[in-house]
């Protein structure tokens, strides 16, 4: 008895190691396989970043920041467009304050017929605005203001693609480094040496 006792526990000791190898390289779990089927990819974080500003923040899982970054678009869009009205309202001023500065009546004058026809006959509007908001509303100041509103607006063209990109890169860094180890088993401490203090790198196995 005793020998077949000892004979079914060295079997076992035995094949122990065996089946230890075969859990270890056994095929995935079918959660493990969706899991890495549905894994975020910095391809995908840009792409959905690029068609809509925030849903890059939104695929890598990261609600807070969507609206931020979709605010920093939207914010510089508005910027632009505004900026791009004043400039129109501006140039279409300057355009009939010139007309009515040129000597003699336009309506006479060969050479500003064709130039000032438009200008007198569907800018008086936006004249009558820039007269509420410009001290005098000569044809020079009026140029001056409508010359600032243009490097504004360019301005704000810049803004948007900067805004459109930052929000692409983050999402795009964001994801690329989702796989990034933080974890607890790595530290950096200051370790005391005979030259003077060192940073180590400590890796807990």
């Amino acid at each position: 008895m005793r020998s077949l006792f000892a004979a079914a526990l060295a079997l076992g000791l035995a094949a122990a190691p065996t089946a230890q190898v075969v859990d270890s390289l056994a095929a995935p779990t079918e959660a493990a396989v969706l899991d890495s089927l549905s894994g975020r990819t910095p391809r995908g974080a840009v792409t959905r970043a690029l068609v809509i500003p925030g849903l890059g923040q939104l695929y890598n899982r990261q609600p807070v920041k969507a609206p931020v970054a979709t605010a920093l678009v939207v914010g510089a869009v508005v910027y632009f467009v505004d900026r791009q009205r004043q400039y129109i309202l501006y140039r279409r001023a300057t355009a009939y304050a010139g007309c009515l500065e040129v000597p003699g009546d336009p309506e006479t004058t060969p050479d500003r017929i064709e130039i000032c026809a438009e200008p007198l006959d569907e800018y008086g509007d936006e004249y009558e605005v820039a007269r509420e908001r410009v001290a005098t509303p000569t044809f020079s100041t009026l140029s001056s203001v409508r010359s600032r509103a243009r490097g504004q607006r360019d301005i704000g063209g810049v803004v948007v693609l900067a805004a459109y990109a930052l929000q692409a890169l983050d999402a795009y860094v964001s994801a690329e480094l989702a796989d990034f180890d933080v974890s607890e088993d790595l530290s950096l401490r200051v370790d005391p040496t005979p030259d003077g203090p060192a940073l180590g790198l400590r890796i807990r196995l």
